[in-house]
């Protein structure tokens, strides 16, 4: 963080003596420019949806085109978490040296490109290079806009704008698979023009060149205050915003911050002073994000090998995604109650309890009930665990330790989808529920014992 020239000193430590610190955008109220921004974010996480489900769609046809087996496949998908993995680095560190706004419009040109890309490709090993980098670019944007939101929106509701954000998203899901079974079926070349549809990213870029502001937090690290005032007065409305008063600017004399390269962060985050909240963050990531793949991603296949139809497992399947949208607008009314801690806590301990069950249930429609209810807290759970993640350090190093704690839980994921039918053949249906179950029993005790409430605080005191 740079220190203040001599004139901005003086001037702050005269306005400092007589008046009170403000945090203006924690103290803000929502307007027109706090609805802009959001309409980007949602569109943002709309494509990182889409994306993760894509190639599942298209799958099929490659199978039958290609002549590809199940087992290329699977390589495919395993690649593209390791890309994933590599973009949650790349954008949190990314956005911490240039902006947060630089490395959103890199991460969607970067993505949108590689999209097209998977489109054109003419053989299946550029194809798997161009999956691989697409995800890369979807998770280095994603990472950048849960920071990103987080410093941008009021404290009272930054959580239920995160919720919201993501639910609009998910909406999209729905959409690409109607559009999917139209068009893959449609010639030869029909599963080409899906990955057109990730291109339309661009849109999002050209509406973020106009509506997208740096965020203010990352400008004062940096000693741009000016710049900062400007922005933060876009957001305060009927106020006369004076930077001077900003309670995130470091006193006269105090310790600056170096510039967070990815050592330093890592250095930091682990550090004596950060240990156990960081802690703390791995285990919730990696239970909450192995745990949700791993009973999602292999539910329909479970079922079938339980004994269910491929078709009865379908069905049940389907019905049980229409919780995910409903689950993330549901959190969005709990995520900034009990300092976002204390949602957490229930939602796990509901999906442990709950996962624990649904391992032993038989009956058709009651495996959708639970399952339905259980998708609904998942989702949930997940998207205040976003809001929890990128409230946790400071904003030198924010973008930096989320990308790394988040990118351990897609890491793990990527394990676990080796590991899951191990589990299955050597121990049973119900061992496997009752361990992904105990996972978020687990992510519940540890945040309940050693978590830090979050949530309404201004991020400058986290």
């Amino acid at each position: 963080m740079a220190v203040l020239t001599n004139s901005e000193t003086t001037a702050s430590e005269t306005i400092a003596a007589t008046s009170e610190k403000k945090h203006y955008l924690d103290e803000a109220r929502m307007c027109l420019e706090h609805y802009k921004f959001l309409i980007i974010l949602a569109l943002a996480y709309a494509f990182d949806q889409m994306d993760l489900f894509t190639f599942s769609f298209v799958a099929p046809a490659l199978t039958k085109h290609w002549g590809v087996s199940m087992e290329w496949i699977g390589i495919v998908n395993s690649c593209t978490f390791v890309g994933m993995l590599f973009g949650c680095w790349f954008g949190g560190w990314l956005s911490d040296v240039i902006g947060r706004r630089k490395a959103f419009l890199f991460s969607v040109v970067f993505f949108s490109t590689f999209s097209i890309l998977n489109g054109v490709a003419p053989n299946k090993e550029l194809f798997l290079v161009f999956r691989t980098l697409t995800g890369f670019g979807i998770l280095s944007m994603v990472v950048v806009a849960m920071v990103y939101i987080t410093e941008i929106l009021p404290a009272a509701s930054r959580g239920k704008w995160q919720a919201i954000s993501l639910a609009t998203g998910l909406l999209s899901v729905p959409l690409i698979g109607q559009i999917a079974e139209k068009i893959v079926p449609s010639s030869p070349n029909g599963w080409r023009y899906i990955f057109f549809i990730g291109g339309t990213g661009f849109i999002i870029f050209l509406l973020a060149l106009s509506w997208l502001k740096e965020s203010p937090r990352w400008l004062i690290t940096k000693g741009r205050y000016a710049e900062a005032e400007t922005v933060i007065q876009r957001f305060m409305t009927g106020v006369k915003v004076d930077i001077k008063n900003e309670a995130s600017i470091p006193a006269a004399g105090s310790v600056t911050k170096k510039e967070a390269g990815t050592v330093e962060a890592l250095k930091e985050i682990f550090s004596h002073k950060y240990a156990q909240k960081t802690s703390v963050l791995i285990i919730m990531v990696c239970c909450i994000t192995v745990g949700y793949f791993m009973f999602f991603a292999w539910m329909p296949t479970l079922l079938n090998e339980f004994g269910f139809s491929l078709d009865d497992a379908l069905w049940m399947s389907a019905l049980v995604s229409f919780g995910s949208p409903i689950g993330n607008y549901l959190a969005a009314a709990f995520t900034d109650k009990g300092g976002r801690k204390i949602p957490i806590v229930i939602y796990s301990v509901l999906v442990g309890i709950l996962t624990i069950i649904f391992g032993t249930l038989k009956i058709p429609m009651v495996i959708v009930g639970i399952g339905f209810f259980i998708r609904v807290l998942m989702d949930g759970v997940f998207v205040v665990m976003w809001s929890y993640l990128a409230e946790s350090y400071p904003t030198h190093i924010r973008n930096s330790g989320t990308g790394f704690i988040y990118s351990t839980g897609r890491l793990l994921t990527a394990v676990a989808m080796v590991v899951v039918p191990m589990i299955y053949k050597g121990f049973g249906y119900a061992t496997l529920f009752s361990i992904i179950g105990v996972m978020f029993l687990l992510v519940a005790v540890t945040t309940g014992l050693w978590g830090e409430k979050t949530a309404g605080r201004s991020l400058d005191e986290i």
